[in-house]
C-alpha cells in the first residue's frame, strides 16, 4: 500500500477548530492498513517551504485535501479560499507532479466540478468519504480507473466528467473513533484549539439558506448515545481533552437522542466543559438541567432574527415566543447561552431590524453575534430566491441583501446597539 496524506486547508485561528472531517478519513484509513498521516494548516506556516519539507520527510503517494469553506462568509469584508487551496495543489504539483490529488470536505461538496476545475486536482470525493476513499485509493493502487465509488468525481483525458452520486450510510457507528493524534507536527497549546464531536448526519429542517440538507441528507442518521459518550471518554482518558463543542447543526433534534447523551455523559461523571448549537423549539426545563447536569458550558441559539416576519421567511420553526421562554429556562438553570443573527433576509426592513434589537436589549441578552448579509449556496432557497446564479459565480463570496434594507443602513442601525451592548458582535 502506497503512503497517504491527508491535508487540512484550512487557516482561520479565531479559534482554529478541529479538523474533524479530516480525523475521520484518517481513522477510516488506518483501520483499513494504510499508512497515513495528517497536516492541519492552522497549526503551520502556510508556505511553499512549509509544506515542502512535510512532503520531503513524509513522501507520500497520495494527498487528500479538505476543504472546509468557500470564504469566511462575511460581507462586509469578504476573503475567498479559492486561492489558498490552488496554491496548496500548485506546491504539491511542483513537490510531485505524479502523486493524485484527492479534494473532499464540506466547502468541496457544495461545489465539487467547479473546484476541480479551479485547482486541477485530480479527484474529488462528494458527502461522507470515509468509505470512499479507502475504495478509491485500493483502485488506484491495483492500477485501475477508478469506477463506481460513492461520491467520486474527477475528468477523463477526453475531457468528459465522471460522476457517482455519493452514498449515505445508515449506521454511523463505526468500529474507529476520529483520529486525536496522527499529526505530523504537535498543536500549539496557546492556539487553544477547539475539539468537536459529531452525535449525527442529516438535517429534515427547511431554513432557506442552509446547505447541510444538501450535504448530508434530509434523513437524519443518529450515533448511538452510548457510542458518543464513550468516544468522549476517550479524548478526556487518551488524549487529556475536556473541553469540545458538539458540532451537529442542530444539536437538540431530535431531542430524545441529545437528552439520552447528556444521560449518558452524566452517568460517566467525567469533568467536562462542552457547548452546542441548539434550536429554540426543542428546548424544555427538563433538558436545560441536563445540559447543565453533564457539563454543557454555553449554549448557542441559531435564532436568525427576533421578528416573525423574518423567521416565517427563513422557514424557521420557531416564533418569538419560542426565545422569550428559551431565555427564562437558560437563567433558570444559570447556563450561559448566546444567539447568532442573520440580518438582510428577504423579507428584513429597518423595522423589523429595529424589532429583533429591541427584543434582544428587553431580553438583556448578553452576547450576540451578528451576520449582515446571506451567503448564497447551491440546493438553497436563497439560490432561488436570488435568481440562481451560476454555480461557477458561486465558487467566490456571493450575497444577497434584503432590497428593503442596505448593508450601510443595517449597519447604521445596528451601531447605538452595540456601543450599549459591548458583547454584541456585529459584522
Amino acid at each position: 500500500m502506497g503512503r497517504v496524506l491527508l491535508i487540512s486547508a484550512n487557516t482561520e485561528k479565531r479559534p482554529p477548530v478541529f479538523p474533524l472531517g479530516l480525523s475521520y478519513i484518517h481513522a477510516s484509513l488506518v483501520a483499513s492498513g494504510w499508512e497515513a498521516g495528517m497536516l492541519d494548516m492552522t497549526q503551520l506556516e502556510y508556505t511553499r517551504e512549509a509544506v515542502t519539507n512535510y512532503l520531503n520527510a513524509y513522501a507520500p503517494d497520495y494527498i487528500g485535501l479538505s476543504i472546509r469553506n468557500l470564504d469566511n462568509c462575511c460581507m462586509q469584508y469578504p476573503r475567498s479560499f479559492v486561492d489558498q487551496v490552488c496554491l496548496m495543489v500548485d506546491w504539491v504539483r511542483e513537490w510531485n507532479s505524479r502523486a493524485s490529488i484527492i479534494l473532499g470536505g464540506a466547502g468541496f461538496s457544495l461545489l465539487p466540478r467547479q473546484w476541480l476545475q479551479e485547482t486541477g486536482a485530480d479527484y474529488g470525493i462528494v458527502g461522507d468519504g470515509c468509505d470512499s476513499i479507502v475504495e478509491l485509493l485500493s483502485q488506484l493502487e491495483a492500477g485501475q480507473v477508478p469506477s463506481a465509488v460513492s461520491g467520486l468525481m474527477f475528468r477523463t483525458r477526453a475531457g468528459e466528467w465522471n460522476y457517482w452520486s455519493p452514498y449515505a450510510p445508515e449506521q454511523l457507528d463505526q468500529e474507529y473513533y476520529p483520529s486525536r493524534s496522527g499529526f505530523l507536527h504537535s498543536y500549539d497549546v496557546d492556539r487553544r484549539v477547539r475539539h468537536n464531536v459529531l452525535t449525527k448526519r442529516g438535517c429534515a429542517l427547511s431554513c432557506t439558506y442552509c446547505a447541510y440538507p444538501s450535504l448530508e441528507g434530509r434523513a437524519v442518521r443518529l450515533r448511538s448515545p452510548k457510542g458518543v459518550a464513550d468516544e468522549i471518554e476517550q479524548m478526556v482518558v487518551q488524549y487529556d481533552i475536556d473541553s469540545f463543542d458538539f458540532v451537529d447543526s442542530v444539536f437538540n433534534y431530535p431531542l430524545e437522542h441529545a437528552e439520552e447523551i447528556c444521560r449518558e455523559l452524566i452517568g460517566r461523571t467525567l469533568p467536562l466543559s462542552w457547548g452546542c448549537f441548539l434550536n429554540p423549539r426543542f428546548f424544555t426545563a427538563e433538558f436545560a438541567g441536563l445540559l447543565k447536569q453533564a457539563g454543557c458550558r454555553e449554549v448557542e441559539f441559531g435564532i436568525d432574527s427576533g421578528s416573525d416576519i423574518c423567521l416565517r421567511s427563513f422557514k424557521k420553526n420557531f416564533r418569538q415566543a419560542e426565545i422569550r421562554s428559551v431565555v427564562q429556562l437558560c437563567r433558570d438553570q444559570a447556563l450561559d447561552f448566546s444567539f447568532c443573527l442573520l440580518i438582510g433576509g428577504p423579507e428584513e426592513t429597518s423595522e423589523t431590524l429595529h424589532e429583533t434589537l429591541d427584543l434582544m436589549e428587553e431580553l438583556a441578552v448578553q452576547r450576540i453575534f451578528g451576520l449582515f448579509g446571506i451567503r448564497i449556496l447551491p440546493s438553497t432557497d436563497m439560490y432561488s430566491y436570488a435568481g440562481s446564479p451560476e454555480p461557477d459565480e458561486l465558487l467566490h463570496p456571493k450575497f444577497f441583501m434584503s432590497p428593503q434594507l442596505s448593508l450601510e443602513q443595517a449597519n447604521s442601525i445596528c451601531a447605538p446597539y452595540r456601543e450599549r451592548n459591548p458583547d454584541w458582535m456585529f459584522i
